[in-house]
């Protein structure tokens, strides 16, 4: 309990300092931008739109080495109507195998090369206002929706199959506020099919959804219903300095009368090189007789150290019961984001991952190279 209550007071710290959904959050605070400046999706990941690609290729690489590589008027645009856009990770990871006490492991470590994302996605522009979008996954993950941006103050109606606008779409799907959730590849497919309807005035955005409390095929699609409240927004409050505030709630019905429900916050603070981050979770699962009330939580601190190259450190927490004494997990994170060339970064992270009560021997070293379009 008491490493919960210092989670707790952790996460509310930075909550102080909220920020709009992104890919990589540090890029919204630092630049003060909403999602749907840099992404075609209004809740942010997959595709980038021109300024995100500018963004991308012309401030995060090393400038020197950018010069000599970029492609003279570049564009991820191959008609007016047509747009494509790409994200290949693929992962070199070495963990420690743990002993459970159970039976010695055969081996005390494994290593490997995983092909962690191979997204590609396409964007029909039907009129200036209206599109189509698809995110093909390597595997079986996708998303496809009709995109209208036709309701007032940069309002939008988004209608399809796609992951809910809950939390924050970090680029690493096994950030425990994505797997505890049920947002992330990790646990299976994320995706439901519904709809959000969202605008997004001066600074702020808000967003509802409805969709399908569990997705199948035809007739075999339960009639349980799944909603969404979001309500964020982000001030530049200085030209190196950007704070924003967000909240969201998110219940999925489940058959025979059950139900989750998820109660969260985010944030982050840019001052300068340096961004703070931060996301913190209540998890509450009710069916019949049982009930559970989980904590799941995610801090991030990215210093920029010289262009192209960031120090980055995050803590994950997760609780599955928090009126039980044991049972919590949590894992620290230190590595560096290396952006050499336009359309190319180098992430190598080492995690220190902790249990509770019983420490077990398994951390985890993570080589990730991305490559982007």
């Amino acid at each position: 309990m008491k490493t919960v209550l210092c989670a707790g007071l952790l996460a509310g710290l930075l909550v102080l300092a909220l920020e709009e959904c992104s890919a990589l959050p540090r890029f919204s605070a630092r630049t003060g931008a909403k999602c749907q400046s840099c992404h075609v999706n209004p809740s942010g990941g997959g595709m980038r739109q021109a300024f995100g690609v500018q963004y991308g290729r012309d401030v995060l690489p090393v400038p020197t080495w950018s010069e000599d590589a970029e492609l003279e008027d570049f564009t991820n645009l191959i008609t007016n109507v047509l747009g494509v856009g790409a994200d290949f990770r693929t992962l070199f990871f070495y963990q420690q195998v743990p002993d459970t006490g159970t039976s010695a492991p055969a081996v005390s470590s494994k290593n490997a090369f995983w092909q962690m994302q191979g997204d590609l996605y396409i964007n029909l522009r039907l009129t200036k206002k209206i599109n189509v979008y698809l995110d093909k996954g390597l595997y079986s993950g996708f998303e496809i929706f009709g995109l209208l941006g036709i309701l007032p103050e940069r309002g939008f109606i988004k209608v399809g199959k796609f992951i809910p606008a809950y939390g924050t779409k970090l680029d690493d799907h096994t950030a425990y506020i994505r797997t505890f959730t049920g947002f992330s590849p990790e646990r299976g497919r994320p995706e439901l099919t519904g709809l959000e309807i969202g605008v997004s005035p001066g600074a702020y955005t808000f967003t509802g959804g409805f969709y399908n409390g569990s997705d199948g095929f035809g007739s075999g699609v339960s009639s349980d219903k799944a909603f969404l409240l979001r309500a964020d927004a982000i001030w530049p409050l200085g030209k190196e300095t950007a704070l924003g505030l967000g909240i969201n709630a998110f219940r999925q019905y489940e058959s025979p009368g059950g139900h989750t429900t998820f109660y969260g916050g985010m944030g982050s603070l840019s001052y300068g090189p340096l961004v703070l981050f931060g996301e913190a979770n209540l998890l509450r699962s009710e069916g019949g007789s049982a009930q559970s009330k989980g904590l799941v939580l995610y801090a991030e601190a990215g210093y920029l150290l010289l262009e192209g190259v960031d120090l980055k450190v995050s803590y994950d927490f997760y609780d599955a019961d928090v009126d039980v004494k044991e049972g919590a997990q949590s894992r620290y994170s230190v590595g560096l984001e290396f952006f050499p060339f336009p359309g190319v970064e180098l992430r190598p992270m080492y995690r220190f991952v902790k249990e509770e009560p019983t420490e077990l021997r398994n951390d985890e070293f993570h080589m990730l190279i991305h490559f982007y379009l």
